[in-house]
């Protein structure tokens, strides 16, 4: 995932110096009231060169804010992003004076800026940053502890997946969604505070107006997911009928489900100790023709207290530097969360172009899309048994029990994105009600209503009505794959990935939308069947 920016708080004896300061670069950007009312491509080029500084030092405090636990200046930048960005006359003049614009690619700038400003209210964005600053402040330095030990995020997860004894396997999961209960008051808050922003600008809640931003469509986005809910219902109760029937139990609850493929992701695992991932990674780059040695991309790989249990890429300055945050543990999970995010730096490393705006802003679609590319790789059998050296039978056991733990998160996936589409459509309702509602709908699993995993979920927090990027980068993934194995036989070891890619994708950044660059490169818009083939629904 790419980090974007929020709102942090700064210590006290900082503020009267940052305010100073504040006063100070805000004088810097006055000049562009002036030029409100001019050119329009004269216009857009002094916005662009405002975005490209403030981002530039946005990423910077953001990394410190997610790798050490503070950045004191995060606050003072967002202020001012915020300020740029919501200022209702530079939104006027882009709205207004669009039809002066004469030529292809300045449309193309325009449409970038224009998803980019908006007519909020600025007090209630700033309302919106400090409690997202708030939140993530306890999620950086949450630890949950487990049998009287404080334990990691991805070591929970591990635990309550694999873990022999059914009772810590319970109290595993109860730990790895236990910050939901901190953070469930202030998400609540933070949904309604963005449904205010929204009406501001004339949408009926924050869902509707994201999806605009996005140029997504809400229905056909709602037919796709009960298109796959219809799809998926018989084999994942097919599957929820093998584990019962395999484990022996009564009742299967959630902490059930990951381990009835334990032994296999077990045996997986041991073939990917921590300091062999990156190695792993790296040398099956090199198989497609790819060194990320020689790309400014920079690690920060370790778990330690103050810093971030999730994994983040942060385009500080694309396509000069480039950073990956990740807190690795044995094991193949480990691994493809780590390829995924060097799949982020790939893509920024390897945009060629001029203008900043089209380096830079990427539509999540396209940009989950590029990761899941690339990330799919060490989920193929020949990367596993080249590169990771996982034995044939091994190799073969983990994709066979991959197509059913894909159905079973692909069932996971509907119920947090319809979580997320119903709580902006209805914010007052009892949202934890609502998400055990769906759980037992999607999931078909007993519901445990003291917990509150959904606001453990921090995409809800930091990345608003982003999840649904995930659902489509793995249909335009699965499309990709299908038209290289077409055309070129391997996507793995094979040079000819990297030229199609560079050739067809990552070059353009977003100087195209996505989905012409997806027809571009597979000869057809996007077609969910690939997807749907590839689960084999």
């Amino acid at each position: 995932m790419v980090m974007r920016w929020h709102y942090h708080i700064l210590p006290k004896n900082l503020e009267v110096i940052m305010k100073f300061v504040k006063i100070f670069i805000i004088l810097l950007l006055i000049p562009i009231q002036s030029v409100i009312s001019a050119d329009i491509e004269v216009f857009m080029d002094t916005l662009e060169q405002k975005l490209e500084w403030l981002n530039y030092r946005l990423n910077l405090e953001q990394w410190d804010h997610y790798t050490k636990g503070q950045a004191d200046s995060l606050d003072f930048y967002q202020e001012l992003y915020n300020d740029l960005t919501s200022n209702p006359e530079i939104y006027l003049q882009l709205q207004r004076d669009k039809k002066d614009i004469s030529n292809e690619q300045d449309l193309r700038r325009w449409d970038i800026l224009n998803s980019l400003f908006s007519s909020d209210d600025v007090g209630i964005s700033h309302k919106i940053s400090k409690l997202v600053d708030s939140l993530s402040s306890i999620e950086v330095n949450y630890r949950a502890i487990y049998n009287g030990e404080k334990k990691q995020a991805n070591e929970l997860y591990k635990i309550y997946r694999t873990s022999r004894n059914r009772g810590d396997r319970e109290n595993a999961y109860r730990a790895y969604v236990s910050v939901g209960n901190k953070l469930a008051e202030g998400l609540s808050q933070l949904i309604r505070l963005r449904n205010q922003q929204a009406k501001k600008n004339g949408y009926s809640n924050y869902f509707s107006y994201s999806f605009k931003q996005q140029n997504l469509d809400i229905d056909e986005y709602e037919k796709l997911l009960e298109r796959l809910d219809q799809l998926s219902q018989s084999p994942y109760q097919a599957i929820l009928a093998s584990v019962r029937n395999k484990l022996s139990y009564n009742e299967l609850q959630i902490w059930d489900l990951g381990y009835f493929y334990a032994d296999i992701n077990r045996e997986l695992d041991s073939y990917f100790p921590v300091e062999s991932q990156l190695s792993f990674i790296k040398q099956g780059l090199k198989g497609i023709g790819v060194n990320i040695d020689k790309m400014p991309i920079y690690f920060d790989l370790e778990s330690r207290d103050g810093k971030s249990q999730f994994a983040f890429t942060f385009p500080i300055k694309p396509p000069h530097d480039l950073r990956v945050m990740a807190n690795l543990i044995e094991g193949h999970y480990s691994t493809r969360t780590l390829h995924h995010e060097i799949g982020h730096a790939i893509h920024y490393a390897l945009i060629s172009q001029d203008n900043n705006l089209f380096r830079t802003e990427q539509s999540g679609i396209w940009s989950e899309a590029m990761a899941q590319i690339f990330a799919g790789m060490c989920e193929e059998r020949l990367w596993l048994e080249k590169y990771a050296k996982v034995p044939y039978a091994v190799a073969r056991s983990f994709i066979k029990s991959k197509k059913e733990a894909d159905i079973i998160y692909l069932r996971t996936q509907l119920m947090r994105l319809q979580f997320e589409l119903q709580a902006y459509t209805n914010p007052n309702r009892d949202l934890n009600k609502l998400y055990w509602e769906l759980f037992e709908k999607y999931l078909m699993l007993p519901k445990h209503e003291d917990l509150k995993p959904w606001a453990s979920l921090f995409y809800y927090i930091t990345h608003p009505v982003y999840m649904q990027n995930y659902l489509y980068a793995d249909m335009v993934k699965a499309q990709t794959y299908a038209y290289l194995e077409k055309n070129y036989e391997s996507v793995v070891d094979n040079k000819m990935t990297k030229a199609f890619l560079v050739q067809n994708y990552l070059r353009f950044g977003s100087r195209y939308p996505w989905d012409e660059l997806l027809e571009r490169g597979t000869e057809e818009g996007l077609n969910p069947n690939y997807y749907i083939q590839s689960l084999g629904l």
